[in-house]
């Protein structure tokens, strides 16, 4: 098991609390006994997931995923949180990383890829004060900063992204603002991950990442703005990227804009500026919401921490262009995706139905890349298990630098 970080010499890693951590208790515990000082967490996934891609032999996993930690109560301002993760492949039919290194497990070379490889190790490990409207976080953990667009944990693949990290924020009624400052982000690739030359490095981004936060709550609305300052060290294709942003988000109405410049190995000459847009406009009847939406990035804007699978479409076909990982031999020119979307709650057996429909065109609207459809079938069973059911279609333009890609998974979640 890797663990190995200057940052994490004394106390692992650092943050502070976010709407994506476990909330602790609020009120000081001034003599806890056994059973109140420490309360046991657990998290389990079993999973099956089918991936074809052309080009490629189709591929099959069946993993399930464990997570178990010990979360203390609040003393004096203090509290702490600790989990380990283990990821068991029961099924092996798939490869599962993206790129030509076979450290992780299982590598069959020449499937389609399913980014669940096998791992044991140290999930989440902090320690936080809190006082009052202020707080601070140290250790490893993580971290959610609005929508995931730009700042997520990749909870849909079963080794999540955390950071080793210190955060401080600050919350007043109606404002909050929080300062996180990294210096390795453990990727979804687990503990068996190549960590090092010849690459790719596949286990962590390494370098100095600021990452600037603060909103402000206007009756029903939020405007919001953020400074993400990212240089990794360790890989060169998604170099640097200093982003600067705005947002604005109702029940109804969505709005975000930004603005990135920086240095990769994928431009000739090394430097870029990039603009990033969003829009979503959503109605609700009843118990179904409609949606529609447009998703602008220019050619060079990348998002290295993202939860991408959230972005895009369900089959993940741009997850690479978007990390900036790669622009697809120079023939990927930025993305626009406009979206629709249908979510029907109060079906039978308490179900709810999501489905979206995409189509993707390059940054100039010149180009078109294809078009994809999603759907999602969520069945509670009661307040700790849920199941999901999961398909996507991405239907690749003939003359684009992407091809077809079908998915379907099915799951069960548990956790308390």
């Amino acid at each position: 098991m890797r663990y190995h970080t200057p940052l994490l010499a004394a106390l692992l890693s650092s943050s502070l609390s976010h709407a994506g951590e476990p909330s602790l208790p609020a009120e000081t515990v001034a003599h806890p006994d056994a059973f109140e000082l420490i309360t046991p967490t657990l998290d389990l996934r079993t999973r099956f997931e089918a991936r074809e891609q052309d080009g490629y032999d189709a591929s099959t996993a069946w993993t399930t995923r464990a997570r178990l930690g010990l979360k203390t109560a609040e003393f004096s301002g203090f509290s702490a949180f600790v989990e380990g993760e283990a990821n068991l492949v029961l099924g092996s039919d798939y490869r599962s990383n993206p790129t030509g290194d076979s450290s992780t497990y299982p590598y069959v070379d020449g499937n389609t890829v399913i980014s669940d490889p096998r791992s044991f190790e140290l999930n989440r490990a902090w320690v936080q004060y809190q006082q009052g409207d202020w707080a601070a976080k140290v250790g490893r953990q993580r971290m959610i900063r609005n929508n995931a667009a730009f700042i997520g944990n990749v909870g849909w693949r079963q080794n999540e992204q955390t950071f080793d990290a210190i955060q401080l924020s600050y919350t007043e009624e109606a404002f909050s603002i929080s300062y996180a400052y990294s210096d390795r982000v453990q990727r979804i690739f687990g503990d068996e991950a190549n960590d090092g030359l010849p690459g790719p490095p596949l286990h962590d981004f390494e370098g100095e990442f600021h990452l600037l936060d603060a909103t402000y709550q206007i009756a029903d609305a939020t405007l919001g703005g953020y400074v993400y300052l990212i240089d990794v060290e360790n890989n060169s294709n998604v170099g640097e990227s200093n982003t600067f942003g705005a947002f604005y988000k109702s029940a109804c109405f969505h709005a975000e804009w930004a603005y990135q410049e920086g240095e990769s190995a994928l431009f000739a000459g090394g430097d870029y500026d990039a603009f990033y847009g969003h829009l979503i406009f959503s109605h609700q009847i009843d118990k179904a919401t409609f949606s529609a939406g447009v998703e602008y990035m220019e050619e060079g804007f990348k998002t290295p921490f993202a939860t991408v699978h959230a972005f895009n479409g369900f089959a993940d076909a741009f997850i690479l262009n978007r990390i900036g990982l790669t622009n697809s031999g120079g023939a990927y020119e930025g993305i626009t995706d406009f979206y629709v979307g249908y979510t029907q709650g109060g079906l039978p057996w308490n179900m709810t139905f999501k489905g979206f429909l995409h189509y993707f065109m390059d940054d100039s609207m010149d180009g078109s890349y294809g078009w994809e459809v999603d759907a999602v079938l969520i069945k509670p069973f009661n307040k700790q298990l849920k199941g999901i059911l999961k398909a996507a279609y991405f239907d690749a333009d003939d003359d684009g630098p992407f091809s077809d890609i079908e998915q379907v998974s099915v799951e069960l979640n548990y956790s308390f």
